[in-house]
């Protein structure tokens, strides 16, 4: 079964249709097949990467073109169409529609905060991970819904990952985030502020946190608490200090603030997560 104005080979699960080809018909392709309209209630998203040829997205009144390499990923229902222009000599391209109720809110919160088209190397990563959604659906074998399952995760994953790398560079990223890590385990058992950071960037207060967040994602008096109780950590698994020795020790004022510190990040207590991680260490050694 195609869909209407195309001469792709399709195929249909229940939480997942993909196709492969090209549309053949400009006046369908626009009406009938890329229709925008859908159910409140039962959302979908739409991932087309153009592998040859072009056409146009456009969501609102912002119209774009999808040139190869490109992809575009589109929330159903939504104000938005794309299609097939009579000056693009041809499309070629591969698409999922992706039905998965907690797989779809994922990407609509991307498509939110990124928008809805990205650049993407054919090579990549992402695209690899769609091409084995394909190819799980295509392989002539028994049809296994978990594999399926699996491999659209693995796909979100990395769309997420590509997402966030594309807006926050990972050499820069990275560099800056070292570097603060670094300051903040050399000045413990101080906790030092971001007015400290500041000024060793001959930044304002305000002026940082923006740099820092543009530059990682991430406030930096945030990243530098998950810093301190990364140390914690260590320090619950490897030594027998009290709470509140590892509390001073890592830049806490107390065991109280610590411990509120630690299970606003990991969810659980300090003894918990020193519990566990001891109960787990002996049964390996089993």
């Amino acid at each position: 079964m195609n869909q209407p104005g195309s001469s792709p080979i399709t195929l249909f699960r229940a939480r997942l249709w993909i196709g492969l080809g090209e549309p053949c018909d400009r006046r369908a392709l626009f009406l009938a097949w890329f229709e925008t309209r859908g159910e409140a209630a039962h959302p979908y998203i739409i991932f087309q990467y153009t592998l040859s040829g072009w056409g146009y997205y456009k969501e609102n009144k912002t119209l774009s073109k999808v040139t190869p390499g490109m992809a575009f990923i589109a929330h159903v229902p939504s104000n938005h169409h794309y299609y097939f222009p009579p000056e693009s000599e041809h499309w070629s391209f591969f698409w999922l529609l992706i039905r998965h109720p907690y797989i779809v809110s994922r990407f609509v919160k991307q498509i939110q905060d990124f928008g809805a088209l990205l650049h993407i190397e054919a090579d990549s990563i992402l695209i690899k991970r769609a091409v084995e959604v394909l190819e799980h659906i295509y392989a002539p074998v028994p049809y296994d819904s978990f594999v399926e399952e699996e491999n659209l995760f693995r796909f979100l994953i990395e769309y997420e990952r590509s997402l966030f790398n594309q807006r926050y560079p990972q050499a820069e990223r990275e560099r800056l985030l070292q570097h603060v890590r670094s300051y903040v385990l050399r000045t413990l058992p101080q906790a030092v502020g971001v007015e400290a950071l500041a000024e060793i960037y001959n930044m304002s207060r305000s002026a940082f946190s923006h740099h820092f967040k543009t530059i990682t994602g991430h406030p930096p008096a945030q990243y530098m608490t998950q810093v301190r109780l990364e140390e914690a950590t260590s320090q619950l698994i490897y030594t027998h200090q009290r709470l509140e020795d590892i509390a001073l020790a890592t830049g806490f004022a107390n065991a109280t603030h610590f411990c509120k510190a630690f299970r606003r990040h990991f969810q659980l207590s300090p003894t918990a997560f020193r519990r566990q991680m001891r109960s787990s260490s002996e049964r390996s050694k089993q």
